[in-house]
């Protein structure tokens, strides 16, 4: 509870259906499309470097590394952003490059199967 209540959004559906038996509430999932994410809303490279910055803790992030290094970049954004950082992202890629991204084995199985529910491609199921 106190990850939902600082903001925290990426939980499993497991944990959400923990919370919502234990809140006695019924737990519904949809996935809506955004108002934000078009094609026209893509972010300048500028903003989006802001954005993104604190997930590259370990380097500091240039304009040409999301041309460079796309998908080191992408695979990072896509298992660690936040929504914001996602969204935007996604708004400067598009699912073309995302769906190029995922295929990479850097990419964990979850985060992987995620990506292929939003873009409605077959997921492999966990054993």
């Amino acid at each position: 509870m106190h990850r939902y209540e600082s903001g925290w959004d990426r939980f499993e559906v497991k944990t959400l259906r923990k919370i919502a038996t234990a809140l006695g509430a019924a737990l519904e999932v949809r996935l809506v499309s955004s108002p934000e994410h078009s094609p026209s809303a893509r972010p300048e490279a500028r903003k989006l470097l802001g954005l993104i910055a604190p997930l590259f803790w370990d380097r500091e992030l240039e304009e040409s590394d999301l041309e460079v290094h796309r998908n080191w970049v992408l695979g990072r954004v896509l298992m660690f952003g936040a929504d914001l950082q996602v969204r935007a992202a996604r708004s400067y890629f598009g699912d073309e490059v995302i769906r190029e991204a995922i295929g990479r084995r850097e990419i964990d199985s979850r985060t992987r199967n995620y990506w292929k529910l939003i873009l409605g491609e077959p997921c492999i199921p966990r054993s």
